[in-house]
């Protein structure tokens, strides 16, 4: 992940998903997530603060699913520019998505005061959809598997 340039910082300065509470690089208010691919694979370093909390100690388990859905969401945007010759950074014309379903399994409470890392890959390339396996890991641990289908315009 060293120097290359985040999925999300990638796009240009006027695309409405910058504003996303989950990935949205311009929304001050937001999680930022930061998503790098890695051959077929998306993954993601984030630090919980104190008050993404469900109760003390412990990661909410709204933030775990948003942070899911917006990794699981690039990962699916991504490989499809990847897979259509789509520059990200210099094309208007990008394919867009949107999450039509998840399907979420808390395995074990997630610690807060850990980094959290996020690992997605595409399982299922159907015409339009892509479905997505994204586990949420703290301390090399699985703690949160989802099952995301995002729905591709222009795929």
């Amino acid at each position: 992940m060293g120097k290359t340039k985040p999925l999300q910082d990638r796009l240009h300065l006027e695309a409405p998903i910058r504003h996303c509470y989950g990935c949205g690089a311009d929304n001050t208010n937001g999680l930022k997530i930061k998503s790098f691919l890695e051959g077929d694979e998306a993954v993601s370093r984030w630090q919980p603060k104190a008050h993404h909390c469900s109760y003390p100690g412990y990661l909410n388990g709204g933030v775990a699913c948003t942070l899911i859905d917006c990794h699981s969401a690039w990962t699916a945007f991504a490989l499809e520019c990847r897979d259509q010759g789509v520059d990200m950074e210099r094309q208007s014309d990008l394919p867009t998505g949107w999450t039509r379903a998840m399907s979420v399994e808390f395995l074990k409470p997630t610690p807060l005061d850990t980094e959290i890392t996020l690992m997605a890959k595409i399982v299922k390339k159907g015409r339009t959809s892509r479905t997505i396996a994204c586990s949420l890991y703290a301390n090399n641990e699985e703690c949160v598997r989802a099952q995301v289908t995002v729905v591709m315009s222009g795929a």
